[in-house]
């Protein structure tokens, strides 16, 4: 309030044209300004300088995951076992090749398929009517022969005992056979249960029912009777040699293949199979387009001189910078710690650093190790593992090893984001001296008022003082002079 009535009283002093005639509320809001301007945007220079330099963090991180991704592409064995089985009879089996597969050609001869034993009851007039008259009964499953034989009781409860209430029961117990009703469509009895066991040979099973009354005795119109299919295994001859299975899939026989049998084959079928390069050369030539565009990024945040808007120049001479810059280059150009066969490093398979820093591919290199060495560059940029976690300690290949160092760099506890955090609370503290440098200059302006308005007080009470003395001193000469 002081204040005010200062200012109040220093503007009423000069309207009235007591005072100085200066302009004392400009006069003090300017020497404020002069001394707030320098220090403001001497401290706005620093956020603006912290919140470029996090840009430039940030533009980093987003191609290092993007060189990230390229290393990733190369660092599992599966990457490169792309193979592609042509097959001669494709309707009597299906092939599929996983990432243990090899190329070659092979000779398949599939002579029996895989079946399941089948038995069926005589028919009944509907689903509902009771079979043994409403009273509960049993039945006994025995599955396999010798030593691997196994028996079920299954039992069928009071109420249970219709067609539909003995296949449910039945597969509820979940013994490894499974029923179902069929209707033939007969005019009398269409009604008919058909229990199916698992494929194989060994799968074979008796199902007979007990009347309760009577253990000894099946459930009168209730048989299975002999089988109507009998369960045996899938047989074929691969390069030669017999397999079996007991299933029509057929797997392990040739190391990553399996065959998914659905008929006999016509003579013998032909097998090819042969590896696909191209995702791996595109994957190749998809690194080297990633790291020039990660070096390219660190070229622009680094010049002193680039005009690219947000982070261009944002981080001159930046020490973590440089790291980046160094551990990229070596990814490339160290030795892998599984080198072999004259396959060493990125440079065995034509990829090379100029020099500007910009990786170089070449091609007719390249192709020659795809068609010769194909297995020594996998090893190389493997170590022939596969999904190898980034902490586990074993050799990971060229490729797995930058996928580790790339991991730890864009860590939440790596350089990168240790710079970007440090800054941000660095902004913080820019901000938090820009409130008080406002206040100590609110502290001012109202000094400097106050200062002024006491000395155009003093000013006014003078001239007011000057003019009562000069009217007197007039009064007087005029009394001596009779003016």
């Amino acid at each position: 309030m002081a204040t005010s009535a200062t200012s109040s009283t220093t503007s009423t002093i000069s309207a009235l044209g007591a005072g100085s005639g200066v302009d004392v509320k400009s006069l003090a809001q300017s020497l404020v300004d002069a001394e707030k301007s320098p220090r403001k945007a001497a401290i706005d220079a620093k956020i603006k300088k912290s919140e470029s330099g996090i840009s430039g963090y940030g533009a980093v991180k987003f191609v290092l995951n993007d060189l990230k991704t390229a290393f990733s592409n190369l660092k599992d064995l599966s990457d490169f076992n792309t193979i592609i089985p042509k097959n001669s009879q494709s309707s009597a089996f299906t092939v599929t090749a996983s990432a243990k597969a090899t190329a070659g050609s092979h000779t398949v001869s599939v002579t029996s398929l895989a079946k399941a034993q089948r038995n069926i009851t005589a028919g009944f007039a509907d689903t509902s009517s009771s079979i043994n008259g409403g009273a509960a009964f049993s039945f006994s499953l025995t599955k396999g022969t010798g030593a691997a034989q196994t028996t079920t009781t299954m039992n069928i409860a009071a109420g249970e005992d219709t067609p539909a209430g003995i296949v449910a029961t039945i597969n509820a117990y979940k013994a490894g056979v499974t029923a179902q009703l069929v209707n033939t469509g007969d005019a009398t009895a269409p009604y008919k249960i058909v229990v199916t066991g698992a494929t194989g040979a060994d799968n074979n099973f008796t199902l007979t029912s007990n009347n309760g009354a009577n253990p000894a005795a099946e459930v009168t119109g209730l048989s299975f009777g002999n089988p109507i299919q009998t369960a045996t295994n899938a047989a074929a001859t691969i390069d030669g040699i017999s397999v079996v299975s007991s299933t029509n899939r057929i797997s392990g026989a040739l190391t990553g293949v399996t065959f998914d049998l659905s008929t006999l084959t016509t003579g013998t079928a032909t097998v090819d199979f042969s590896r696909d390069t191209t995702s791996v050369k595109t994957n190749l030539k998809a690194l080297v387009t990633s790291f020039n565009e990660a070096n390219s990024m660190l070229n622009v945040v680094s010049d002193p001189k680039s005009t690219v808007e947000t982070y261009g120049a944002t981080l001159v001479g930046n020490s973590t910078v440089i790291n980046v810059r160094s551990q990229m280059r070596a990814m490339i150009t160290s030795d892998s710690p599984n080198a072999t066969d004259g396959i060493n490093s990125f440079r065995d398979l034509g990829i090379t650093l100029n020099r500007n820093g910009e990786l170089e591919l070449d091609e007719t290199k390249l192709d020659t190790v795809l068609q010769t060495k194909y297995d020594s560059m996998v090893t190389m940029l493997t170590a022939n593992r596969e999904s190898l976690s980034t902490l586990s300690s074993l050799s990971a290949g060229a490729s797995g090893t930058a996928v580790k160092k790339l991991t730890q760099m864009l860590d939440t506890t790596g350089a990168l984001t240790a710079q970007t955090e440090n800054l941000t609370k660095k902004i913080d503290e820019y901000k938090l001296e820009l409130t008080k440098l406002e206040d100590r200059m609110t502290t001012l302006l109202e000094r400097y008022n106050k200062q002024f308005g006491a000395m155009e007080t003093m000013v006014g009470q003078s001239k007011s003082l000057q003019t009562s003395l000069k009217s007197t001193f007039d009064g007087m000469m005029a009394t001596y002079t009779n003016k």
